[in-house]
This record gives structure tokens, sequence and C-alpha cells, in this order.
């Protein structure tokens, strides 16, 4: 079937009702880096183009930059640095315009398109307010956490980034083992440091979006670090988005740590083959590999807790029978907010995975000792 490729000039229904698909999918909880990742799973760069200018021009009309979230505001800038085009430009006059100078080549056909797309979006966890709720002006949140402390946020990312850049697998080791002790003990000192009732660090949300290949064992991975950090996580296959639950610091540490163990991951499978397989064999034995690396990482992140936690509680002259406490009722607040968000859930049921990968990746894994004190950076 021949593709309409009638040029829109003017704005018209067509472009409103864009505006107005993407406004009803932000108020049933998508934000717009959602938006923009479901729309890059289904269409093509034609459609990102105009998913960007679309939202942004639409941030314009809304004044997001004075009224939305925080969050929200990151997004937005984010999608501006890799996507930029006038239709944000200060002044655009009309939404036409604004998506001919960023998409010049925009049919009705794409823009009914997303349009449809958007419409039959389903309803999300509501996890920044909407810009139903926006207020005129933003003001100081009193629910937001306490910003956490950059200048270990920046230590822990420079282990990681050494860890994935390094040749020698025992460094990357100890250089990872190291940052899960500094996140351990970042989270410790939050907890101390926000008292009894938790209140200056409040439990929050966010979206991880997953690309192909290897999606289920991804989940697997992040899971596992979730564990690890007192952060759940719940996932949806159809639009292949992760939901975060946890304390900021938490969940700020968990990212990185999973950004940087991804990578590792991939090195691993690429160095370990495919047993002389191949086809589907090949993948069956590369997804049980993975599968088996984010088991065990997720046991020996979790031995590295305890260990970092009992340094943590001695450093703060604090027996453990006190501190257990504390991160117990964090632990709950968590639980407690991730059933308000997501009162019906499921446990993903494990399949059937190639036994020799499985325990090859939990090999992998095993050399990937949590206790740097006991290897040599660099040997």
């Amino acid at each position: 079937m021949r593709r309409d490729r009638t040029h829109v000039r003017s704005g018209g229904l067509n472009e409103h009702s864009l505006l107005a698909e993407l406004g009803g999918a932000y108020e049933r909880g998508w934000q717009p880096a959602d938006v923009l990742h479901v729309t890059a799973r289904s269409g093509g760069a034609s459609d990102v183009a105009l998913t960007a200018a679309t939202m942004l021009f639409d941030a314009q009309i809304r004044r997001a930059a004075e009224r939305a979230p925080v969050e929200w505001v990151r997004q937005l800038d984010e999608i501006a640095r890799r996507h930029p085009c006038p239709a944000h430009a200060a002044g655009a006059p009309t939404l036409a315009d604004g998506l001919f100078r960023a998409c010049p080549d925009v049919t009705r056909f794409e823009i009914e398109g997303l349009a449809f797309t958007w419409k039959y979006l389903p309803s999300f966890a509501i996890l920044t307010p909407p810009p139903s709720r926006w207020p005129s002006v933003r003001s100081g949140d009193p629910s937001a956490p306490t910003p956490p402390d950059t200048r270990i946020l920046e230590r822990i990312r420079a282990l990681l980034s050494k860890a994935e850049s390094t040749d020698f697998p025992d460094e990357a080791e100890a250089l990872t083992a190291k940052a899960q002790e500094l996140v351990s003990r970042h989270a410790v000192g939050a907890a101390l440091l926000a008292g009894p009732d938790s209140a200056t660090d409040p439990v929050v949300g966010r979206r991880i979006h997953l690309d192909s290949p290897y999606i289920r064992e991804k989940v697997l991975l992040l899971t596992a670090i979730g564990d690890a950090n007192r952060v759940r996580t719940v996932w949806f296959t159809r639009v292949q988005i992760a939901t975060i639950v946890g304390t900021a610091t938490d969940l700020q540490q968990a990212e990185m740590l999973y950004t940087s163990l991804l990578v590792q991951a991939g090195r691993a499978v690429q160095a370990a083959g495919t047993a002389g397989r191949r086809g589907s064999s090949a993948t069956s034995f590369r997804r049980a590999f993975l599968t088996g690396y984010a088991h065990r990482i997720g046991e020996r992140l979790r031995e590295a807790d305890v260990r970092a936690t009992a340094h943590a509680a001695a450093d703060a002259q604090m027996p453990i029978t006190k501190l257990a406490p504390i991160l117990a009722r964090r632990s709950d607040a968590v639980d407690t907010e991730f059933r308000r968000l997501f009162p019906v859930t499921r446990d993903s049921r494990s399949r059937g995975v190639d036994a020799d990968g499985f325990h090859a990746g939990r090999d992998a894994a095993e050399t990937a000792s949590l206790t740097p004190e006991s290897r040599t950076v660099g040997r």
C-alpha cells in the first residue's frame, strides 16, 4: 500500500490531537522519557524526532520549566539535548510551525499514527504529579529527598568507570567490590542521618528503560542488584520498562551499579564464547550464562552489603542490633510504597535454561570477588 506523504501545512485537528493524546498519556502516569522509549521501540527515526518536537513544544505551552517536578524537567532537558529542534525555541508561534522546522517531512500518516499509539497507552503508576497537578510556580517540595553526597557518588562513579574500562578482570572485580562497599556504607550513613522516621529520605519510584537483546536477563540483573540494596523492582514486559522503588539514595546507587555491571556482564559473556554452539543453541547458552551471572552477582552483593553494614555500624560506634531495626524500617517503608504503587503483581516464573551456560555464568560472577582486601588491584 502506498504510504501517504502529504505534508501538513497548517495547525489543525491532527496536530492538536497529537498534543491532546500526549497530555492524556501524561495524566495516565507516563513521563516524557517513557513516551519517547515506547515510540522508539515501534517507530522509526522520524517518529522519534516528531515525538521529541511535540513533547518539547508541549513543555513550552505548559511552562514546564517553572511548574513541572524536577525529575520531569530533567527528562525534558535530556530529550532536548539528544533531539535538539527549533520547536523548543522560545517564541515559536504555533505547533505546526514548530513541527515543520524540526521535522520538515512530517506527514498526516505519521501524526495520526503517533496519536493512535499514545491514545491506547495503558495506565501506569503515577510516580510524579502529571501536568494537571502542577502548581502555577514550582516551589520547594517538602517531600523531596536530601541530595546525596556528591563526593561519595563521584567516587562510586569513578570506581565503576575504571571497572568498565580495564582489561584486567581482577582489577574490575576489586573496583566493583569497592564500589558496592561505598554504596552500602553510604546507605547506612543516609539511614542514620534520616533518623528513625526516615523523613529526610522518602521512598520514590524511578523507571528504567531496557532494550534488546536479552531483556529478561537484564531484568534479573537489575532485580538482583536491587535486592542487595533495599530496592524493589517490577517489570512491564509489553513496554520493556522496569520500575524500581526505594529511597532516593538507594535508587541512584543501584542504577549506577546496574549500568556498570551490565557492561561487565556483556564483556564476560563475550569472553566465554558459546562453548562451540551455533544458532539458537548459542543464544540459549548466552541467556543461561547471563542468568547464572545475575544470580551469583546478587548473592555476592548481598554478602558484601552485610560486611559493609557491619563495618559502618562499627565506624558509627553503634551495635548492629540497634542499626538493624533502622534499616528494617526503611525496607518496610519501601515495601509499603511498592504495594501502594503496584497493588497487584506476580513473581516472574523462571524458565528452563541451558545448564552449562548457567553454571558458566555463575563461575564468571564467582571470580568477581567482592572482597577487595583479598585481591591486589591490577594483578
